[in-house]
C-alpha cells in the first residue's frame, strides 16, 4: 500500500509541476527467468553447500515524458526455487519509482524511491551501503531522496538535497539502521572542459540496539574532460564523525578519483574511493576503501561483452567489530535476438566470483562461484497524447 501512494505522488507531482499540454507514455513489460549454480549458498568457511536455483522474474513499469518532466516507475516481484534447499524458496520484491521536473528555467526537482526486500546475494551486494556481507540473511531495503537544483547563472547551479536511508536484516541480534541526511553544494562550470564543485552533508544514523552517530562531510571537487572520450574526476575532503554514547570522534579523509574512457563501442571506467557507510549488517559506522575496474564492449551487432572487478576494505570506526577485505569479480556475455514487434528478447550468461577476508576471525573468510544463465523479454509501445 505504501508503495503504491508514492507512486500516485510521483505521477501527481508529473502532472501539477506544469499544465501537461502533450506528452508519451510507455507502457513496459517484462519477464525475465534464470537458472543459477551456486557453490556456497550459506556463505560459510567450511561444510559449504552448493544447489542450483531457479528464478522467475515478471516486471511492470512506465514512464511518461514531457518537454519539461519525465518519470518513470517500475516493480518487479522475483519467485526463486532451490533444488535442494526448498527452505530458502522466496518471493523478494524491487519498487523504483524516479522522476525529473523542470519547475521553471532555473529551477528543477529530481525524487528517487527504491525499495527492495530479499536474501538473494545479488540483490544485497547491489546496495552499495550496506557493507561487507557475511551470511545469507533477509534484508529489507528502502531508500528515498530528493534533490533541488537551481542555476544563481548560467554556469552556476546550487543544489539542495535530502535524503532518508533504511535497512534491517531480519535475524535476531542484527542491528536495524536508519540513516537521516542533508546535503548541500555549488556547481561552477568553468569551461566547456572543466566543472568545480563544492558539497557539504549532513548525516544522522540511528543504529538499533547499537550506538548512534553522526557524520559531516566536506568535500570539494573537479570534473575535467581531456578529450571528447576521457574523462577525469577527483573529489577530496575531510569526514567527522561522532559516536554519541561514548563522544568519540574520528576525521579522516574522504574522496576519490574516477577515470572514464569511451570507445567506439564501448566503455571502461576506473576509480578508487574512500568513504564512510552506514555498516547495516554490522551495526556501526564503517570506513570502506574501493577500488574497481568495469569494461563494456559491444562485439557484434548482437553481442555484447562485459567485465567488472573490485577490491573493497571495510573497517569500523568506533571499534574492532569490522575489519575485511572483498574481492569481486564478474564476467558476462549478452546476445540479443532480432526484435519481434515491440518485444526484445535477449540470452545472458554470466560468472561471478567472491572472496571475503575477514581479518578479525577467519571462521568468517568464504568464496563464492556463481554461474547464471538469463533469458529475458521486454516489451514496451510508446504513446503520445
Amino acid at each position: 500500500m505504501k508503495r503504491f501512494v508514492v507512486a500516485l505522488f510521483f505521477v501527481f507531482l508529473f502532472f501539477s509541476a506544469k499544465m501537461v499540454l502533450a506528452y508519451e507514455y510507455t507502457p513496459e513489460l517484462s519477464l525475465s527467468l534464470s537458472e543459477e549454480y551456486n557453490d556456497n549458498i550459506f556463505l560459510v568457511h567450511t561444510d559449504r553447500v552448493d544447489d542450483f536455483i531457479t528464478y522467475i522474474t515478471p516486471g511492470i513499469g512506465l514512464s511518461i515524458r514531457s518537454v519539461n518532466s519525465e518519470l518513470r516507475l517500475a516493480y518487479s516481484p522475483t519467485f526463486s526455487y532451490y533444488k535442494s534447499n526448498g527452505d530458502l524458496n522466496e518471493t523478494a520484491h524491487s519498487f523504483m519509482a524516479n522522476g525529473n521536473f523542470s519547475l521553471s528555467n532555473k529551477l528543477s526537482l529530481t525524487l528517487m524511491d527504491n525499495f527492495v526486500k530479499s536474501s538473494e546475494i545479488s540483490d544485497i551486494r547491489a546496495i552499495s551501503n550496506v557493507g561487507p556481507i557475511t551470511a545469507r540473511r533477509e534484508l529489507t531495503y528502502n531508500t528515498v531522496s530528493g534533490n533541488i537544483s537551481y542555476k544563481l547563472r548560467e554556469n552556476l547551479t546550487y543544489r539542495l538535497g535530502a535524503s532518508y536511508f533504511f535497512a534491517n536484516f531480519k535475524e535476531p541480534g542484527v542491528t536495524e539502521v536508519k540513516a537521516y541526511s542533508g546535503n548541500m553544494g555549488l556547481d561552477y562550470r568553468s569551461s566547456e572542459r572543466t566543472t568545480l564543485s563544492a558539497n557539504a552533508i549532513y548525516t544522522k544514523y540511528d543504529f538499533r540496539p547499537d550506538s548512534d552517530a553522526t557524520e559531516q562531510d566536506y568535500l570539494l571537487g573537479i570534473t575535467y574532460r581531456l578529450t571528447q572520450t576521457f574523462t577525469i574526476g577527483v573529489d577530496g575532503g575531510v569526514v567527522v564523525t561522532k559516536i554519541e554514547d561514548t563522544g568519540e570522534s574520528d576525521t579522516g579523509f574522504i574522496g576519490g578519483v574516477n577515470l572514464t574512457k569511451k570507445f567506439e563501442k564501448g566503455e571502461a571506467a576506473l576509480s578508487y574511493r574512500q568513504s564512510v557507510i552506514a555498516g547495516a549488517q554490522t551495526g556501526v559506522p564503517t570506513r570502506d576503501q574501493t577500488v574497481s575496474l568495469s569494461l563494456t564492449k559491444t562485439l557484434t551487432n548482437k553481442w555484447t561483452g562485459s567485465l567488472s572487478a573490485s577490491y573493497s576494505n571495510y573497517k569500523s570506526i568506533e571499534t574492532n567489530d569490522v575489519d575485511t577485505d572483498e574481492t569481486l569479480f564478474t564476467a558476462g556475455l549478452t546476445y540479443n535476438f532480432t526484435p519481434l514487434a515491440n518485444l526484445r528478447p535477449k540470452l545472458t550468461l554470466s560468472y561471478s566470483y567472491a572472496d571475503s577476508d575477514d581479518k578479525i576471525t577467519n571462521t568468517r573468510d568464504y568464496y563464492n562461484n556463481i554461474v547464471f544463465l538469463t533469458l529475458s523479454l521486454g516489451y514496451g509501445k510508446t504513446s503520445k497524447r
